[in-house]
C-alpha cells in the first residue's frame, strides 16, 4: 500500500500535463512519506551511522535530498570502497551530498565539478517550465569552506572543459546531479569509460527531469549495464559491468 501511494505521488511529480505549481506538491508529498518510512527504517541500529552522518551534513549546510537518497549515495560509496579509482561529483551546489561522500569515504580522492554560477543553457530536450538557465547558483567560498577535506579537488567551470586533470584517472563512484540533457549526457560519456567494473553511478532527477531521463536511456540504450529506478527516490543507478 505505501509503494502504491508513492507511485502516484510520484506521477504527480514528474507528469508533465500538469502544471509546475502541482508537481512540487508532489515533490512536498513524496518527502513526507520518505520522512515516515524513514522513521521506521533507521530505527534499525545497522543503518545509524548513515543517519547520523545526514543529520552532521544538514546541520552544516544545505543537502537537497530526501533520507532515502541520501542513504542510497551513502551505501554506494561505502560498498564501492573496495573497487579501485577515486569518487567523482558533478553538480555541487552547496555541497550537501559532497559532504556526506566525503563523511562516509575512508580515504578515496574526491573530485567535485560545478560551473559554481548556476545552469548552463537548456536544450530543446529539457523542460525550461522545470529549471531555468542560472538556476542553483552558489557562492564558490562558500562551498569551498563547508567542505575542508584533505582529499578534496575542486574544479570550477563547464564540465567536460574541466575535466582535464583527471582525464588519466579510473573511479569507483560518479554522483550526477546536473539537471538537465547537455550535462548529464556529457558527464556520461566522459565517466562511463572510466569507471572500474563493479563501479557505481547515481544520478539525482531520474525520471523526474525529462531532460536526465532522455540522456540516460539513450546512452545506455545499446550497452549492457542497466538502469536501475530507485523506488522511493528521484534518483538511478548503474553498476558497470
Amino acid at each position: 500500500m505505501k509503494y502504491a501511494k508513492m507511485k502516484v505521488v510520484r506521477w504527480f511529480t514528474t507528469a508533465e500535463i500538469l502544471s509546475v505549481p502541482r508537481r512540487y506538491v508532489g515533490k512536498i508529498a513524496m518527502h513526507i512519506i520518505a520522512l515516515k518510512t524513514a522513521h521506521s527504517f533507521y530505527s534499525n541500529p545497522a543503518n545509524k551511522h548513515a543517519l547520523n552522518i545526514m543529520k552532521k551534513v544538514k546541520k552544516e549546510t544545505v543537502m537537497v535530498l530526501n533520507d532515502f537518497e541520501a542513504h542510497q549515495i551513502y551505501m554506494a560509496v561505502k560498498k564501492t570502497e573496495k573497487i579501485k579509482g577515486d569518487i567523482a561529483e558533478v553538480g555541487v551546489y552547496k555541497g550537501g551530498s559532497a559532504k556526506l561522500i566525503c563523511e562516509t569515504t575512508k580515504n578515496k580522492h574526491v573530485h567535485l565539478f560545478d560551473t559554481f554560477e548556476g545552469l548552463p543553457g537548456l536544450s530543446e530536450k529539457d523542460n525550461e517550465k522545470q529549471f531555468q538557465k542560472g538556476d542553483f547558483l552558489v557562492q564558490f567560498e562558500q562551498v569551498k569552506k563547508c567542505l575542508k577535506y584533505p582529499h578534496v579537488h575542486f574544479y570550477k567551470g563547464f564540465f567536460p572543459a574541466t575535466s582535464e586533470p583527471v582525464k588519466n584517472k579510473t573511479f569507483s563512484f560518479v554522483h550526477l546531479d546536473v539537471d538537465i540533457y547537455e550535462s548529464t549526457l556529457s558527464s556520461l560519456n566522459f565517466f562511463y569509460p572510466r569507471i572500474n567494473r563493479g563501479g557505481v553511478i547515481i544520478s539525482h532527477d531520474y525520471p523526474g527531469s525529462k531532460g536526465v531521463k532522455r540522456a540516460f536511456d539513450e546512452f545506455f540504450k545499446d550497452k549492457l549495464e542497466i538502469i536501475n529506478e530507485i523506488p522511493a527516490c528521484d534518483q538511478c543507478l548503474v553498476v558497470k559491468v
